[in-house]
C-alpha cells in the first residue's frame, strides 16, 4: 500500500535529510511506515517535493551528508529480513530511487558532484548509481564536477573509467586511435552554411 504522506510530512522528511539528522529521520521513517503499514522504503519512495521532485536522496546528496544517503538507500542488500531497522529496509528502494530524477533531471550523483562530495560519490557508484544519466541540459554527473572545478571527483571519475577500460588502456586505448585521425581542413567543401546567410 502506498504511503498517504501530507505536504508537511514530505517537507519534514526533505529537511531531515538535507539538515544530515540521521536518527530524526529514521524514526520518522519508520513512524509513517508503521501508520501506514508500508515499508520506509516506500515512504522514502514517495517522499518528492512538489514543484522540484527532489527527493530525500538528493538533499542528503547534495549536502554531504552520508548517514542519511545510507539510510535512503544503500544499507544492506535489497533482500531484508522481518523488522529490519528502517535504514536496512529502506535499501529495498533500490536503483530506480538511487537514479531518480528530479524536475531538471539531476540524480542524487549529480548534486553529489556539485557539491564536491567524494565520499557520497563512491557510496553512490557504489550501490549502482548510474553515471551516464544526462540531466535536462545533457550533463551527466562528472560534468558538474568539471564545471565546478571539483578536480579530486573527476579524477576519480577517470581513474575509474581507466579500470573499465582495461586492456585497451594498456594499449594505448582512445588517446592513440586518436593520434592516428586524418583530420584536415578540405575548402573544397561547399556544404557548409554560414548561419549569418540564412536571411
Amino acid at each position: 500500500m502506498a504511503p498517504g504522506l501530507s505536504g508537511e510530512e514530505i517537507d519534514d522528511l526533505i529537511y531531515l535529510a538535507r539538515a544530515g539528522e540521521e536518527p530524526d529521520l529514521n524514526e520518522m521513517l519508520q513512524e509513517l511506515a508503521t501508520r501506514d503499514a508500508t515499508s520506509p522504503a516506500d515512504v522514502l519512495t514517495a517522499a518528492r517535493e512538489d514543484q522540484s521532485k527532489a527527493t530525500c536522496l538528493h538533499m542528503a546528496a547534495a549536502n554531504g551528508h552520508a548517514m542519511p544517503v545510507k539510510t535512503s538507500v544503500v544499507a544492506v542488500p535489497p533482500t531484508t529480513s522481518e523488522g529490519a531497522e528502517p535504514a536496512q529496509a529502506a535499501a529495498q528502494a533500490g536503483p530506480a530511487y538511487i537514479d531518480a530524477q528530479n524536475a531538471f533531471g539531476n540524480t542524487a550523483l549529480h548534486w553529489a558532484c556539485l557539491g564536491g562530495h567524494l565520499d557520497i560519490v563512491k557510496l553512490l557508484l557504489s550501490r549502482g548509481a548510474s553515471p551516464t544519466i544526462g540531466n535536462d541540459k545533457d550533463q551527466i554527473p562528472l560534468d558538474l564536477a568539471a564545471f565546478n572545478n571539483h578536480m579530486h571527483v573527476v579524477d576519480y571519475f577517470l581513474a575509474q573509467s581507466k579500470d573499465i577500460e582495461g586492456g585497451n588502456a594498456q594499449e594505448g586505448g582512445l588517446a592513440k586511435e586518436t593520434q592516428d585521425l586524418d583530420v584536415t581542413d578540405d575548402a573544397s567543401n561547399d556544404t557548409a552554411v554560414n548561419p549569418e546567410s540564412e536571411g
